[in-house]
């Protein structure tokens, strides 16, 4: 088990275990979506967009050509972008441009769920996961870590030393944390859902939407408003203004432990805005964190910064700060100790982290 406080924060590079495209990949994926055949336009036929449910949305009502101008230029221009949040960041000021990316991402999110390890199929009530398929994926190492020293009769505690911040807009953590819930416990699905509903998982962007609403993989319900659900999410360049959402982010990170970085690219307007000004933690909190492929020069970079958030120092000494890159509050130099409770590993995925600290994490 968990025997502190501890904080995971998730990116893209997370889903990469369980089959989720991540970065380009999305992107291709939302270029084919994307593709409408102008000669069909007016009376669109099936034949004439690669993804028709997607392209129905918009084709009903005023505006139909603004929206077609958004699909084509979507399609012809995205694989240009390192994803569809950059793509869209550059065309913010065309309203339907943005309409239509975000509708495709949701639209390619539950595709993805749909085509992941993580699905199970909902032909059957008594159908479960498959951890054959996931056996060698961080999640199931979490819930390595997760449950010895919990008896099944404290389930309902199971996650309450851990906490998520999510970055990503699919439900895969929640959807298999019930499903490991029900099968490493033995507990009805419902019950496992109502305990993952409790626990602490916030989605600084948002996301599809809840599982009893929208079913993992979005099928059961058959055809979806795409466009109305994408009104649930933000892409990463948009500035998240909820202060229930900030609020929660500074309380998880000011309470933890424990930080475990898991898939994440630390862009900078997201290290802004997990650690603003205002974010100031308690104490000095050990680090974990995959950056895998990133050069040492920049492993060493975002280290350095992530010390520079957490430092060993006297919370008592009254000197003044000074502040650093991303805003960070950058303690004077006789303030700092020496600093080794930071770990970016550069050459591990998330599942060699949770092998190679196991006993670190656990804590």
């Amino acid at each position: 088990m968990f025997n502190r406080k501890t904080l995971f924060i998730i990116g893209a590079g997370a889903g990469v275990d369980v089959n989720l495209p991540v970065g380009t990949k999305l992107a291709l994926d939302i270029q084919q979506r994307a593709k409408v055949n102008i000669s069909h336009f007016g009376a669109l036929a099936e034949h004439g967009t690669f993804d028709y449910e997607l392209a129905t949305g918009f084709f009903q009502g005023g505006g139909a050509a603004k929206y077609l101008a958004a699909f084509e230029l979507i399609h012809k221009g995205i694989l240009l972008a390192n994803s569809i949040d950059d793509f869209l960041n550059i065309h913010e000021g065309t309203p339907e441009v943005v309409e239509v990316g975000k509708a495709a991402i949701i639209r390619s999110i539950l595709d993805a769920e749909r085509n992941s390890y993580l699905f199970v199929s909902p032909s059957n009530i008594n159908n479960t996961l498959d951890l054959m398929r996931v056996h060698a994926s961080w999640m199931v190492k979490f819930m390595r870590v997760l449950g010895p020293g919990r008896k099944a009769r404290d389930v309902e505690k199971v996650l309450d030393d851990v906490a998520f911040i999510n970055f990503n807009y699919d439900r895969c953590l929640e959807h298999f944390l019930m499903h490991a819930l029900h099968l490493q416990y033995g507990i009805p699905k419902q019950r496992a859902a109502e305990i993952v509903s409790r626990a602490t998982i916030i989605h600084p962007y948002g996301w599809v939407g809840p599982l009893d609403q929208v079913p993992f993989g979005g099928i059961e319900h058959g055809r979806l408003d795409y466009r109305n659900l994408s009104k649930r999410i933000k892409t990463y360049t948009e500035q998240v203004e909820e202060e229930s959402t900030l609020s929660s982010m500074e309380d998880a990170i000011r309470n933890a432990d424990c930080l475990v970085f898991l898939g994440f690219a630390y862009h900078t307007q997201n290290m802004n805005l997990l650690f603003g000004k205002h974010t100031v933690p308690r104490k000095t909190t050990p680090i974990f964190g995959t950056a895998l492929g990133m050069s040492k020069a920049d492993t060493s970079q975002v280290a350095s910064l992530l010390e520079d958030r957490f430092p060993e120092y006297d919370p008592d000494d009254e000197l003044e700060d000074s502040h650093g890159p991303f805003g960070f509050r950058i303690p004077s130099p006789m303030r700092l100790k020496m600093n080794d409770h930071v770990n970016i590993e550069n050459e591990l995925n998330c599942a060699q982290l949770f092998d190679y600290y196991a006993k670190s994490l656990a804590g």
